[in-house]
């Protein structure tokens, strides 16, 4: 399920804040869910509602992208609030090649899959079946893993942006510590 409450001394997943992002970029289209999901290649408004509304599992990257595509939006955008390229690509899915920008960065970094999974806080199925493409993950599975990685989950699931891990809030400057009126 899509958590609704904020959890007090961490940070919230990126992906918390899809539903909000959709809402918006839905209204400013004056879209219904129905025009969304048609767009989007789903047979009803439902799954765009539920999303949304933060009602019921989080979703795939394949359905977030599919969504982002059909409000002219980036999928990185959409599921993470990274900014990037919107433009689909001419042949298939970019969370299709979440199995290979996967294993190419946990073999670049001498991991093994267990070794990643327990980084990740998910179990070693999760991310064997991912890396082999047997599975899709949620938006929730594939930021776990970028967290663990050291990469940003818009690079990781979809290809889009920088690979490094974007920084999650800017720091205020230093207070000078020269006393103003020095002569």
């Amino acid at each position: 399920m899509l958590p609704n409450r904020v959890v007090r001394g961490r940070r919230n997943p990126l992906y918390f804040g899809l539903a909000a992002r959709l809402k918006k970029a839905r209204s400013e289209a004056c879209l219904s869910f129905d025009s969304v999901a048609v767009a989007a290649g789903r047979s009803d408004g439902n799954t765009v509602f539920q999303l949304e509304r933060k009602r019921g599992h989080v979703p795939r990257l394949d359905t977030v992208e599919q969504i982002a595509y059909a409000l002219g939006l980036s999928p990185a955008f959409l599921a993470y609030g990274l900014e990037s390229d919107p433009k689909q690509p001419t042949d298939g899915l970019r969370s299709e090649g979440i199995a290979t920008r996967l294993r190419e960065t946990r073999s670049a970094l001498g991991l093994s899959m267990r070794a990643l999974a327990r980084a990740a806080g998910l179990t070693d199925t999760a991310v064997r079946t991912t890396e082999t493409g047997a599975t899709m993950p949620g938006l929730d599975t594939a930021e776990a893993l970028a967290n663990a990685l050291g990469v940003s989950p818009g690079w990781l699931a979809y290809g889009l942006g920088p690979m490094e891990l974007p920084k999650r809030r800017t720091t205020r400057p230093a207070a000078s510590t020269a006393p103003a009126n020095a002569t």
